[in-house]
């Protein structure tokens, strides 16, 4: 097989050659800055961080989830999209640590939803139905009926070593908005 000659001068052959130099030194540029915006923020969230309330105020799940949050750090709002958990409704609220030197840098904890107003909840009782662990997450799946509605609801926990399917669990339930529960004991109220 015989390789054909191109039709390119001296000088269109240079220019194709720096274009893709030049693409080269763009994309190995991007890579290192994410590379250093990944440890500067992994920096900041290690230490002199503190923790407040973020609400969950949009969810997007083009090519995957991005949860849309809101925060408040001495009295300024403070606006993230992370990448999300397709189990969390609008209108949670989540423990949230934020670096005290750039309250921008922040980190939501699922692990840690909080209620405001315990008499918005209602103890229910639900059924186990599914468990998810890896290395970064325990999920709890469960069942459960509210005013004869039945609903799925997932939530992220720290440990789950205790549950089992089947196992009976006691929950809180969102008199409003039914479709938001947790369970019982991952609820810190403020």
């Amino acid at each position: 097989m015989k390789i054909q000659k191109d039709n390119l001068t001296p000088n269109q052959k240079r220019n194709a050659y720096l274009k893709i130099i030049f693409l080269l030194i763009i994309f190995g540029g991007f890579f290192i800055y994410k590379q250093t915006d990944n440890k500067n923020r992994n920096k900041l969230l290690s230490k002199n961080t503190a923790f407040t309330t973020c609400k969950i105020v949009g969810i997007n799940t083009y090519k995957g989830v991005t949860n849309h949050l809101e925060y408040n750090v001495n009295g300024k709002k403070y606006e993230t999209q992370t990448l999300g958990r397709s189990f969390v409704k609008i209108g949670e609220l989540y423990k949230i640590k934020y670096s005290k030197s750039n309250p921008k840098i922040s980190q939501i904890d699922y692990t840690k939803p909080i209620i405001l107003n315990s008499k918005d909840y209602k103890i229910e009782n639900g059924i186990v139905t599914g468990i998810f662990k890896n290395d970064d997450w325990k999920i709890l799946t469960f069942i459960y009926d509210y005013n004869n509605e039945k609903y799925e609801r997932k939530v992220a926990l720290e440990k789950i070593e205790t549950l089992k399917k089947e196992d009976k669990i006691e929950i809180l339930v969102n008199k409003s908005n039914p479709e938001i529960s947790y369970l019982s004991e991952q609820i810190k109220t403020e």
